[in-house]
């Protein structure tokens, strides 16, 4: 579960602001930088006289880069066409091959011996061309996939078709990366915000990272020029996909403690009705009993833990994924807050959970 941005060359962010970029991005967490080199608007003198010193300065900071390329990016760097060992040289770590190349070429680069990680265009890559590709001599541990990004509205991709597409990449191991727009300095030409899934255009970028981390997505981009520094410290500082931020109404410190200084799971054997927390039941016990606090109504999101009148389940904690009645045996210690609910949809037997304020 990594964290990277974009750094687009020739456009309307300087140089210097793009270093400086990317050394708040490694500052707050992040790890990978994406580029394209070709962007039909951008002004590629620039890109020509800069991409050294954006290429020096990422290996300075231990960012792993990929790049978008076509034939014509070699080209542009002054390099022979298909010399891909002369791009691992230049500090790049993946090349995303995002047109012109076969299934004969791609498979043969996969097999590269430069340390040079393949990345295929994971939005177009059907089942038809990876058949293809299982046929042919593929090295998959050194292929990955990433989705594009859509600059004009209505036209990202659904979650249905993103789902579809990354179990065929999960099946071969191949890891996968996507975009979320930012609300800070979107890139042109239209400025509509660079997601993968359209749902996320308008979204704060925090929930959509969570969204693309908790279907299983390995990467995730901030696709614009340039996040703000409250959206990176958001994202940098998130540690699983089920990161829940909650408001309290329980009054007991140790329970509130509890929740907020641990990674909790759920049970691998998933109850229908409400998220089991693993952990708790062996925390809690007849030495620290719970007694009978905030008993109430259970709605959807309500996080709860049983009191003594439970008798041995007390202790345990558990979030209704539907509404629930009156318990007086269960207290209520307080709710996820709405923007965040979708993620039960999503929670898988042994997974983790983080909560915070």
């Amino acid at each position: 579960m990594r964290k990277g941005i974009s750094v687009f060359l020739g456009l309307e962010v300087s140089t210097e602001e793009n270093l400086e970029y990317m050394r708040l991005a490694k500052e707050k967490g992040f790890t990978e930088i994406f580029t394209s080199m070709h962007i039909p608007e951008a002004n590629y003198n620039v890109i020509e006289s800069d991409i050294k010193v954006f290429l020096d300065e990422a290996r300075k900071l231990n960012m792993s880069v990929s790049v978008d390329i076509s034939p014509n990016t070699f080209a542009l760097l002054g390099i022979e066409k298909n010399d891909f060992m002369k791009l691992k040289e230049f500090g790049i770590d993946v090349v995303r091959l995002d047109f012109g190349y076969s299934i004969d070429e791609i498979a043969e680069l996969s097999n590269n011996d430069y340390g040079l990680s393949i990345q295929l265009n994971a939005s177009t890559l059907n089942s038809r061309m990876l058949l293809e590709l299982d046929a042919k001599n593929v090295n998959y541990n050194n292929i990955t996939a990433c989705h594009n990004y859509y600059p004009r509205e209505d036209t990202g991709i659904s979650e249905k078709l993103f789902i579809e597409r990354n179990k065929e990449f999960k099946k071969r191991g191949m890891e996968v990366s996507a975009f979320v727009p930012s609300h800070n300095k979107k890139r042109g030409p239209v400025y509509e915000g660079l997601p993968t899934l359209e749902k996320h255009r308008r979204l704060n970028p925090y929930i959509s990272t969570k969204h693309l981390f908790a279907l299983g997505t390995d990467i995730v981009y901030f696709g614009d020029l340039k996040a703000s520094s409250e959206e990176l410290s958001m994202i940098g500082k998130i540690k699983t996909p089920f990161e829940f931020r909650i408001k309290f109404k329980t009054l007991n410190e140790d329970i509130k403690q509890y929740i907020l200084n641990n990674e909790l799971s759920q049970r691998v054997d998933e109850a229908e009705n409400v998220i089991r927390i693993e952990e708790s039941r062996y925390c809690f016990n007849e030495k620290n009993p719970i007694e009978k606090e905030c008993v109430g109504i259970r709605a959807i999101g309500t996080i709860t833990i049983d009191n003594k009148d439970y008798l041995r389940y007390m202790g345990e904690m558990q979030i209704a994924k539907i509404n629930l009645g009156y318990d007086e045996r269960v207290n209520i210690i307080g709710s996820i807050i709405e923007e965040d609910l979708f993620l039960l949809n999503y929670i898988k037997g042994g997974d983790k959970m983080n909560f915070i304020l």
